[in-house]
């Protein structure tokens, strides 16, 4: 059987009882849409990976990837989507849609625009810290070359607090050297 198949046969009823159509179905991939809610759920067969993104129903192309991370801290699920079979996958889907995603399914605005702003503070987070440790590669190089003005001014970028203690102890000899 097909993974949109599989995926229909586990849970289209459920689907039905929430409102979600199917717009867009091919053999691994399955789009469904209610009011307020997109849901796209896919099989990679060249990874042999799974995903399922979650967003509003809007212009935004941008969803949410619904990973293990997101299952954990958004949802407070001990549940795995990522890195497993075509089997354990759909198995925990159903559990997912049947319990942590059910406010979602239900068309709960608040809850989708709060799992929205969980993606974007996380993906802040992550594009800020590849930003520390550019700064952190160049305040090596200022350090190494003895500039100490250039040194103190990209650890100013950082966060300092979360600077090991040898970044912070240079950072106090840079300020007393200049």
């Amino acid at each position: 059987m097909k993974f949109n198949q599989i995926i229909l046969e586990k849970l289209g009823v459920l689907f039905q009882k929430c409102n979600l159509n199917i717009i867009e179905q091919r053999d691994n991939y399955l789009k469904l849409l209610s009011k307020y809610l997109v849901i796209i759920i896919a099989h990679n067969q060249l990874e042999n990976s799974n995903t399922i993104w979650l967003g509003r129903n809007d212009d935004k192309m941008d969803k949410v990837e619904v990973d293990n991370k997101v299952l954990k801290l958004f949802f407070g699920s001990d549940l795995k989507l990522s890195d497993v079979s075509v089997e354990i996958f759909v198995k925990n889907l159903v559990l997912f849609f049947e319990n942590e995603a059910q406010p979602l399914l239900r068309g709960d605005i608040d809850r989708i625009n709060k799992l929205e702003e969980f993606d974007l503070e996380r993906s802040q987070k992550y594009t800020q810290g590849l930003l520390d440790k550019q700064s952190l590669v160049a305040a090596n190089k200022a350090w190494d070359e003895g500039d100490y003005r250039e040194f103190i001014k990209l650890i100013d970028e950082t966060n300092k607090d979360e600077l090991p203690s040898s970044y912070q102890l240079k950072y106090k000899i840079a300020v007393q050297k200049l």
